[in-house]
């Protein structure tokens, strides 16, 4: 009911009066309805302005008390998350360093109870993880939580044990206990696991703390150390643990609000549920104002209803409620304005009609501007917080600092205090110089300070040092603050952390001058050093080198080990020419199996010497084990010296290649200085490979045929298959001009298969002709042709498609080829000697086998190279050699063949010693298939001539 229309005053002015009394009280009673009906209408409105703004206060106490506590949890969260990156980082983290990390978070966050990490163990790694907890606590076992409190755990396949805890002392009775069992709000923690996210149980009863036992915990889970998990089922095969954070809601609320300076009630009933509805149990703080202490005003003067906030807001993916409303009564100091407008409105109202109106107007206008100051100050007060919330949620660091002559700080958000260390408490009032404190000689620290005195904006990047004294780049954009009257006050500062930036750019850079294989200097920083020394090197007049180095049949080599095992062997070769050089050497990659040297002179000297390449080349041809194979490899190296053969770098690279092409000309594993005959040498080995390649499709290869003889009986056993190169405008092509070429680019595949068909061929037409049944055939198998795969396949299918007797046919290998992989020749000889080919070692003596491995290779026949024949006769040590190589075969039950036999005198020799077979320019040069017939018929009709 409106007090107003209950009042005698108001009955007497609409009862029905005397007309005489109606007439002498019509003014005042017309004055005093105007006037009553005045006040009623100012109350009314006067009343609806208090109420809205109870409201608005209302309602900004309960949402600064709700960003308070969103705020405080979502910085206990951030906190777990990096305690999370912490064990993510690092694949072993020790307790001391458990503690010291979390120390500062704990002093950040004192409302959390504790910050713990879990590992997941078997019941086998129990004994080991009790012992190492009872060092921290002794006695102490694996507990689990049964009826509310916790006791030693019972045996399980696995555990999930808390490891870590801090702090120690609150939370004692939590360590070692196994959370695993009994299963409480699985569902979250799962939901972890799956996301890798933190994510928050329900109220759950605690080990440790005060009665009562309730607390809420946030889990994040932790991956096996270097993995990277994608989906959830990678997240689970990947989990090794997780790191939890222990919340007692009541206390973390109240300390929540101390901190912020919220404690007081201020008039407001506040309540916080642990999940989405207004469950009893889920209550989890409670706050009711105190009794009224003032005097209240009956309801029914203000029915309007109480403010109430229902917020739900987000815990670590739990949905937690605040609920805030006013409390009951209207207090008097809150609407004074509205009872005073009442009481003078019926005083001005009974003193006169005249002042009815005057005040009618002056309270209307009064309305006004109250209602546009109000509106006003809404609109300031909505803008304000919008601000500060912008600056405080704004991901980039800002600060604020007074105009001359301080320019102290006096404002960070709490991104500076997160990018810097230092807490807000410590830096107001202080210099900024305290963030490059000593480092002072930066371009930035004087454009800021120019930007600064000068009044103007400013940009600079700046070497800035944290709390902890950690450096990190800091991108700072400075502008002035100017007031009213355009005078500088402040000055307002926006930071961004660019070290990872700047991490990149160093890495680029890096990247672009040196080979991401090995690290070592790539072309470009190879050439920019080489720009450098010469400079150098002109003024002190002394040389350099230039050395370009390759690797010797690289190519057969990385397809036996595969492109990984490649790699490898390249990184080998990376730290033995790093090992073989001074640290004023330099040492690059230029591509593939190639390395380039820059060599300076040692000291006194005004060049480089020759033994320093010899050592590195020395270096490389020791034994090299990549996967457990045990492998034998040279390498060819060219010169270019400064400034004899150029001045220029580029040049000086191109010549050494020239002459490192020579040197594999050479048969590889030497070195050669460049002249400028080689340009010219170059081209033709360009020439030739051009040829080369079309040379099987001209039909311009031919085989020429040497014969192998038994002495004993002068009949001609065997012989040899060479290729020679008929070359329509070069003529023949020796075999030295040509082979190591097809051997270096590939060629000697389909050569060497048509060597070998062609070679078959020939027998089995000389074998129709009746030219004796029992003669075989020697053919040279390369090593790149060794390391294909259907190698042995293709042996076999040549014999079944010419129709020769496996026997017939005498694979030669080389002595350095099948000690470049042992264990592959092995198994590949093992492989052909199953298809009945008999095998050879070719050249033995000039490579580096051991007798462990002779032992175990397949073969049938050495073959004594023709360097040891050659001088046999003249020098001891070629004897010496030769007859031991004869007494090794016969011990080891092998034929034996000497090579190169060009004299009686030599012949004689072998013959004394126990060689029997033989071939040479004594017997027959290499002879076309024709002349060979003619050859073989010869050896027919001298051998009929004989007496039996």
């Amino acid at each position: 009911m409106n007090p107003i229309s209950a009042s005698p005053i108001f009955h007497a002015a609409t009862a029905q009066p005397l007309p005489g009394r109606w007439a002498k009280y019509r003014p005042m009673a017309l004055a005093l309805l105007c006037g009553l009906g005045c006040t009623a209408l100012l109350f009314g409105g006067v009343s609806r302005l208090e109420q809205d703004k109870v409201s608005l206060a209302f309602m900004q106490r309960a949402h600064a008390r709700l960003f308070a506590l969103q705020q405080g949890v979502g910085n206990a969260i951030a906190g777990l998350s990096s305690v999370n990156q912490l064990f993510a980082s690092r694949a072993q983290v020790s307790r001391d360093e458990f503690h010291l990390f979390t120390r500062p978070i704990l002093e950040r966050a004192p409302y959390v109870q504790g910050i713990s990490h879990l590992r997941f163990i078997s019941h086998a790694e129990r004994p080991a993880l009790e012992a190492e907890l009872g060092a921290v606590v002794p006695g102490l076992t694996l507990t689990e939580m049964r009826d509310g409190r916790p006791v030693p755990a019972g045996e399980r396949a696995s555990y999930r044990v808390i490891e870590f805890i801090e702090p120690l002392a609150e939370n004692r009775a939590a360590l070692g206990l196994d959370t695993a069992w009994p299963v409480v709000d699985g569902g979250s923690r799962q939901q972890a696991y799956d996301s890798g996210q933190p994510a928050a149980s329900k109220l759950v009863r605690l080990a440790q703390g005060p009665e009562p036992r309730l607390g809420v915990i946030v889990s994040m889970p932790v991956f096996r150390f270097g993995a990277a998990p994608a989906d959830p089922a990678a997240r689970r095969a990947a989990l090794v643990g997780e790191t939890a954070m222990v919340m007692r809601p009541a206390d973390m609320i109240e300390k929540i609000y101390a901190a912020a300076g919220l404690r007081g009630n201020l008039g407001l009933n506040l309540k916080v549920y642990a999940s989405d509805g207004q469950e009893p149990e889920a209550l989890v703080f409670e706050a009711l104002p105190p009794p009224p202490a003032q005097a209240t005003l009956p309801s029914w003067m203000y029915p309007a209803q109480p403010a109430r906030l229902v917020q739900p807001f987000d815990v670590a993916g739990k949905t937690w409620l605040m609920v805030a409303s006013q409390p009951g009564g209207v207090p008097v100091s809150d609407h004074l304005a509205s009872i005073f407008t009442l009481a003078l409105g019926a005083i001005v109202s009974v003193l006169g009609a005249a002042y009815v109106h005057s005040l009618a107007s002056r309270n209307r206008d009064v309305q006004h501007r109250v209602d546009q100051r109000t509106a006003e100050l809404k609109d300031v007060n909505r803008a304000m917080r919008l601000r500060d919330r912008a600056i405080e949620s704004n991901v980039n660091a800002i600060m604020i600092t007074d105009g001359a002559p301080r320019y102290g700080i006096v404002y960070v958000n709490p991104a500076f205090e997160r990018l810097t260390g230092y807490p807000s408490a410590e830096l107001i009032g202080r210099s900024t110089r305290m963030l490059h404190g000593d480092d002072t000689d930066q371009p930035g620290v004087k454009e800021l300070t120019a930007a600064v005195r000068e009044q103007r904006e400013g940009h600079a990047v700046l070497r800035h040092y944290r709390k902890d004294g950690a450096m990190f780049w800091n991108d700072v954009y400075v502008s002035p603050v100017r007031d009213e009257h355009g005078e500088v006050t402040h000055f307002v500062s926006f930071m961004h952390d660019i070290t990872a930036i700047k991490a990149y750019e160093t890495e680029l850079h890096h990247q672009s001058t040196h080979d991401a294989l090995t690290g070592l200097p790539n072309r470009v920083l190879l050439l920019d050093r080489l720009r450098q020394t010469i400079t150098h090197s002109e003024r002190k007049g002394h040389a350099l080198w230039v050395v370009s180095i390759d690797l010797d049949r690289f190519k057969f080599t990385n397809s036996r080990l595969g492109h990984k095992g490649g790699d490898r062997l390249l990184q080998a070769v990376a730290e033995r020419l790093q090992l073989a050089l001074r640290p004023v050497d330099t040492v690059a990659r230029i591509g593939g199996d190639e390395f380039a040297l820059m060599l300076l002179p040692e000291q006194g000297a005004l060049s480089p010497r020759a033994d320093q390449v010899q050592r590195v080349l020395d270096c490389l041809a020791a034994p090299l084990l990549i996967d457990g194979q045990e492998l034998f490899f040279t390498c060819s190296a060219g010169i270019a010296v400064y400034p004899d053969d150029s001045v220029d770098p580029g040049a000086l690279m191109e010549r050494s290649d020239i002459a490192m092409y020579r040197a594999k000309e050479m048969g590889g594993n030497n070195y050669q200085f460049y002249t400028p005959a080689m340009n010219e040498q170059l081209g033709e080995r360009m020439l030739i490979e051009g040829a080369l390649r079309t040379a099987l499709e001209r039909r311009e290869l031919v085989l020429h045929y040497q014969p192998q003889v038994d002495t004993a009986s002068g009949r001609i056993v065997g012989m040899e298959a060479l290729v020679r190169w008929q070359h329509p405008e070069l003529g023949m092509v020796a075999p030295n001009r040509f082979i190591p070429l097809a051997e270096e680019t590939g060629l000697i595949l389909p050569v060497g298969a048509w060597v070998l068909r062609t070679a078959c061929e020939q027998l089995m037409a000389w074998r129709a002709a009746g030219q004796r049944d029992g003669l075989r055939m020697a053919v040279n198998v390369s090593a790149r042709q060794m390391a294909e795969p259907d190698f042995v396949q293709s042996v076999a299918a040549v014999l079944a498609e010419t129709g020769l007797p496996p026997a017939c046919l005498e694979l030669e290998l080389t002595e350095s080829q099948v000690m470049n992989d042992v264990e592959h020749a092995i198994a590949v000889m093992h492989e052909v000697k199953k298809l009945g080919v008999l095998l050879a070692i070719d050249d033995f003596g000039t490579g580096y086998s051991s007798l462990a491995h002779l032992k175990r290779f397949e073969i049938d026949v050495l073959k004594i190279d023709q360097t040891f024949v050659r001088d046999l006769t003249v020098d001891p040590d070629d004897a010496a050699i030769v007859t031991t190589i004869i007494a090794l075969a016969a011990n080891l039950k092998l034929d034996v063949i000497s090579e190169g036999v060009e004299t009686l005198e030599q012949m004689a020799f072998l013959r004394q010693h126990g060689c029997r077979q033989m071939q040479g320019y004594y017997f027959s040069r290499p002879v076309p298939a024709a002349a060979f017939e003619a050859v073989l018929v010869e050896n027919e009709a001298r051998l009929a001539g004989q007496p039996c």
